[in-house]
């Protein structure tokens, strides 16, 4: 295969780029070609024995200029070979002892010439290299510069993100020479074995995401064309469209397919994707705002245009309105110029829609359009021009107009469709204000320290390390950790938690929240797409466009409906025109009312549009939800396992109780206690100190300290010994018997504190119990969880007397106790075999694989990281009231998507009757114009039904989202109704 780069003059449009590629491909050997019409630039691939001259002359056959500015031929070893993105070069690094081979994926290098140069900044060489044979390249081993290269590839961050390197860190690194080998070549055995060693890393890294953003979508069908283009390109893994959001995620490999042939699929399907700008979300913003624009001015000139002929309408039943008698006979041809430029210059989309569906073998909404629209307007054409032919005359005659003309339907029809996507596109915009609302609260500058100098810089400049200045009001800018300084931070924007913070040196700090009183310094530990903020906007982006699987009813419906639709209003004509006898016009404009009103928009936006509003929501109220599959399990839960250390309780231990005996006074006992455990490394030696801060009680100096192992403290305060620690101290090394006191301490044990007792040489003096204490919000979470029929289990490592303890101050009755970490799993794999769904709640890191087997998977996040926490739902602020508020989101949400569903086939139930006129003896008859309102309408009111979650508050009953879908239902039906009688006027 030969590739040949050309430029070609003449070129103005898309149409231009289509009529080459039909020429291109009577060409004999012609594969494949690329043109592009804003550059004038075009690439084409060919077979090895094809005269050139047969593309230049194909393409002067379509119109249009073309010469050679390139060419590539990779049989010639010495042509110029460039490496397209996403191809995989084989590198490997040999030397006497050892053999290293990685693979490497090339983004943006170009193998010319014998020259391997990186266009991209980072470590780069641009020696000679030896050609040893086709496709493979070696450095000697003397140049340093060429070792050096593979080295920074090797080891430098940077260029790990743009390549995906995988290496054997044990080699040597003292190389004879580094051969370069195309992917188009068999690599060597070593290099093979070592691919296929390594095989699950390879495959992770040799696939990626990538999200476009779609335009030219009017419905669900559109979707589905468009999912069908993409799963046909060779090496995409995964396609999902999403018609509410107008976003394409498509999971592929990079050595197969690249982002260009991606989007030209989606572009020979009839549609326009560009690849969505995450990182600079006024792009998408643009995009949006020309988008409404676009659908604005089209329905502000469509609704200028059809304006004259809605006064033609009056005139039929208003005689006395001025003009009647001249206008009458020039309603046909005035109407006929009006409607033209409605019909195929601002309706041309729809004939572009029906064209591309009909290579896709399928129907969508334009299809539908397009046929009811032309149906109306040829038709009249037809008769206005028997009309002219017969009469020879333009107008009306005996002053009167042209009977049996339709062309204010077409004009009508596409002016209250293009009102529908307008006033629609508006609403889909609002449900994603949850995203708007977080890119918002990114600061666009921050203060940095450069040279002993603070400056301004642009947010996109900051980089880690960086040393940042805050002042009090302030927005902090990127994540980090406090170097200089302390303050109180509100972090209610990120995390929901409204209570501003206490933060110190050393503490982390949160991009975008805000610095309330103190000035502090930070230094920088994550910028950019890396920050908290930036992951919870990625999370919600990536849940918006997901797909929950009750979808699939959805998609499979539109699948079928549209063609069912067809085949039905073809019935409808058929039955009026041929069986009862209607007259044509009759039979066609119930053809054309029939078309119209099944439009499946609202079907398609049903659930989308839910997600789209309930995970935003969500992310609100400190609640990340990662997409439609979670939403929809969270209803269905009828059993959670909480994990205990870090979830039910702090995950830190506390001071629960100070008990004084020949010691009465606390304080002391605490000063003795503390002043002991200071120099103590036991983990809850620091509990007892932070304690005695906590109290404002002194902590003394102690003398002769020593730590017993097994038994606890000794040291001498003040002149006096004191012994803190278990029973066995006070047993074996004191010498004090605790019998006495040994129900205080059993009490204290059953509780599931862990005892200890502090003494003299003579006495016991008292006891300070310690223990992982739960969280504020435990027993009021379990409880409600309890009273919604949710069965509760508490899963930990502990012996079971203490995990027992726990679970009774909490109203646990199933405890799951001495359970290992990697037993977690089958534990929950267990309750899963009784037939229940389980969702598995823990911190994310040691709960992992039983957070991966349960249904849901709810992690504990803490407000960072928040992106890479094992589970489909994490929870931000740590507050275990926030599953309860997880589960009733999703339980509103599921209701309101099956609301939605039962609005968009309601709408069709009662209006495809109406517009198939069964209903004409009661005198309802649907105008196809009315129809076509009437189909904006259901779309419009099943978005506006999703935006009612946005009344949803936890813990709360959303009487709005309640009451509003029963007026709807009543709102709509009497409307469809009452478009019915319209049709008799």
């Amino acid at each position: 295969m030969k590739k040949i780069f050309l430029q070609i003059s003449g070129m103005h449009c898309e149409s231009c780029e289509k009529i080459i590629n039909m020429e291109l491909k009577e060409v004999p050997g012609f594969l494949s070609a690329v043109i592009d019409s804003k550059s004038g630039e075009g690439t084409v691939d060919l077979e090895d024995n094809v005269d050139e001259n047969l593309i230049l002359e194909a393409i002067k056959k379509a119109g249009y200029l073309a010469e050679i500015i390139r060419k590539e031929d990779p049989s010639n070893g010495n042509d110029k070979q460039d490496m397209q993105n996403g191809e995989i070069l084989v590198v490997e690094k040999k030397n006497v002892e050892n053999t290293e081979p990685f693979k490497l994926k090339l983004e943006t290098s170009v193998l010319m010439d014998g020259e391997f140069s990186q266009k991209d900044s980072g470590p780069s060489f641009n020696g000679k290299i030896t050609q040893t044979k086709k496709g493979e390249f070696q450095v000697p081993k003397d140049n340093k510069d060429a070792d050096e290269f593979v080295e920074k590839l090797m080891s430098s961050s940077k260029i790990r993100q743009l390549f995906n390197i995988f290496s054997d860190s044990n080699s040597s690194t003292d190389n004879s020479f580094v051969k370069i080998d195309t992917a188009n070549n068999e690599p060597d055995k070593k290099s093979a074995d070592f691919v296929k060693e390594k095989e699950p890393q390879l495959k992770q890294g040799g696939q990626e995401n990538a999200i476009f953003s779609i335009s030219g979508m009017h419905c669900a069908s559109c979707a589905g064309i468009i999912e069908k283009s993409l799963k046909k390109v060779p090496g995409v893994k995964e396609a999902n469209v999403n018609f509410a959001s107008e976003k394409a995620r498509v999971l592929y490999d990079k050595s197969i397919t690249t982002i260009d042939k991606l989007s030209e699929a989606v572009k020979k399907s009839g549609y326009k994707a560009q690849l969505a700008d995450i990182d600079n979300p006024e792009v998408e913003k643009q995009r949006k705002e020309k988008t409404l624009k676009d659908y604005k001015n089209k329905f502000l000139w469509s609704f200028g245009l059809s304006l004259p002929m809605l006064y033609f309408m009056l005139l039929d039943f208003f005689a006395f309105l001025p003009g009647r008698e001249f206008l009458m006979p020039l309603i046909g041809v005035i109407s006929l110029l009006l409607t033209l430029p409605i019909q195929f210059i601002i309706g041309a989309g729809f004939y572009k829609g029906m064209w591309s569906s009909l290579k896709m073998k399928t129907f969508n909404m334009d299809s539908l359009i397009a046929i009811g629209t032309s149906t109306a307007f040829f038709y009249s054409l037809v008769i206005f021009i028997i009309h002219v032919v017969t009469n020879s005359s333009l107008i009306g005659s005996g002053g009167e107009k042209i009977a049996d003309l339709y062309f204010e339907t077409a004009a009508f029809l596409i002016t209250f469709v293009i009102l529908g996507k307008w006033l629609e596109a508006k609403a889909k915009g609002r449900t994603s204000e949850a995203i708007k609302k977080l890119m918002g609260l990114q600061p666009k500058t921050a203060r940095i320290i450069k040279n002993n100098t603070i400056i301004d810089v642009p947010i996109e400049q900051v980089a880690m390390g960086d040393i940042i200045v805050v002042r009090p009001g302030e927005k902090i800018p990127v994540d980090g950790i406090i170097t200089k300084g302390n303050s109180s931070i509100d972090e209610s924007m990120v995390t929901g938690e409204s209570i501003p913070l206490e933060k110190n040196i050393g503490d982390n700090v949160i991009g975008a929240t805000i610095n309330k009183f103190g000035s502090f310094e930070f230094k920088a530990t994550k910028v950019g797409n890396e920050t908290a903020l930036a992951q919870i906007i990625r999370l919600i982006e990536e849940a918006q466009g997901s797909k929950a699987p009750i979808q699939a009813f959805a998609d499979r419906i539109s699948a079928y409906f549209v063609p069912a639709v067809i085949v039905i209003a073809i019935i409808t004509f058929l039955v009026w025109f041929f069986i009862i006898g209607a007259g044509l016009a009759f039979s066609l404009m119930a053809f054309t009312a029939v078309i119209v009103i099944a439009c499946p928009c609202a079907l398609g936006l049903a659930t989308p549009t839910a997600i789209m509003v309930g995970t935003g929501k969500g992310a609100e109220h400190g609640v990340l939800i990662k997409g439609g599959e979670p939403l929809e399990a969270a209803c269905k839960i009828k059993a959670i396992v909480f994990d205990k250390t870090g979830t039910l309780t702090k995950g830190k231990p506390e001071v629960t109780d100070v008990v004084g005996l020949a010691l009465a006074d606390e304080d002391e006992l605490i000063n003795i206690s503390a002043s002991l455990e200071k120099s103590s490394e036991h983990p809850l030696a620091e509990a007892i100190v932070k304690y005695a801060q906590e109290e404002d009680v002194n902590i003394d100096e102690v003398n002769n300290f020593r730590a017993i192992p097994g038994h606890g403290v000794e040291g001498i305060i003040n002149g006096q010994k004191y012994y803190f620690g278990n029973r066995k101290l006070m047993a074996d090394i004191v010498g004090l018997d605790v019998s006495k006191i040994e129900r205080k301490i059993s009490k204290l044990e059953e509780a599931g504190k862990t005892t200890m007792i502090l003494s003299s040489d003579k006495e016991i003096l008292g006891l300070i119990a310690v223990a992982d204490t739960l969280k504020e919000s435990t027993i009021e979470a379990v409880q409600k969880l309890q009273k919604q029929k949710i069965e509760v289990y508490m899963i930990t490592g502990d012996n079971r007397r203490t995990a027992e303890a726990i679970a009774k101050q909490v109203g646990i009755k199933n405890v799951l106790a001495e359970v290992l970490p990697e037993d977690k799993a089958n534990e929950v794999k267990k309750l899963q075999g009784t037939g229940i769904k389980v969702a598995m709640v823990g911190d994310g890191i040691n709960d992992a694989p039983a957070l991966a087997q349960a249904d849901l998977g709810i992690a504990m996040g803490g407000g960072t990281d928040v992106a890479m926490e094992t589970g489909g739902i994490v929870i931000i602020k740590n507050d275990l009231r926030d599953v309860l508020t997880a589960i009733d989101l999703s339980k509103e949400t599921m209701s309101k998507i099956k609301q939605n569903m039962f609005f968009a086939l309601f709408y069709n139930v009662i209006g495809i009757p109406i517009a198939a006129r069964l209903f004409y003896v009661f005198g309802l008859i649907l105008k196809p114009e009315l129809a076509g309102l009437a189909m904006a309408l259901s779309s419009i009111s099943v978005v506006s039904n999703s935006l009612l979650l946005k009344y949803f508050k936890p813990g709360k009953k959303n009487y709005i989202s309640i009451i509003a879908p029963v007026v709807m239902v009543i709102v709509f039906t009497l409307l469809f109704l009452q478009f019915g009688r319209l049709g008799q006027m």
